[in-house]
């Protein structure tokens, strides 16, 4: 009889459990990925991160990589109406499909933390 009543209990603690979420992980808004990239003008590779928007919109708040110990530029050079300009590049709002890449310097990546205004995503390697 104790048996029986144990396992029912256990039956009804899932159940109940289970009421409280879909069971479904929420889905990260964004991907991603990591690359060696090569820079042909001064011969030396570096690593590449690249966040991809898979929502519709997002802002990308901050990217800590190695728990905030390796470091990046928050800035990047670009053409701005026909001029080379400095540009931020956090924070930054994409749209499905877009990018921001981050360039880091003889860093190699274990953890990248990604905070936005949809929630904070990981990714270990």
């Amino acid at each position: 009889m104790k048996r029986l009543f144990l396992g029912i209990l256990s039956v009804i603690v899932v159940l109940s459990l289970n009421g409280f979420s879909d069971g479904k992980a929420k889905e990260s808004p964004v991907k991603i990925c990591v690359e060696q990239a090569h820079n042909k003008a001064w011969d030396y590779y570096s690593t590449k991160i690249i966040i991809t928007s898979v929502s519709d919109k997002i802002n990308i708040e901050n990217v800590i990589v190695n728990k905030g110990n390796c470091k990046y530029s928050n800035e990047d050079i670009a053409y701005v109406n026909g001029q080379m300009k400095a540009v931020k590049l956090l924070p930054k709002e994409l749209s499905y499909g877009k990018q921001l890449e981050i360039r880091l310097k003889k860093c190699e990546v274990l953890k990248i933390d990604v905070k936005t205004n949809q929630g904070d995503w990981s990714m270990e390697y």
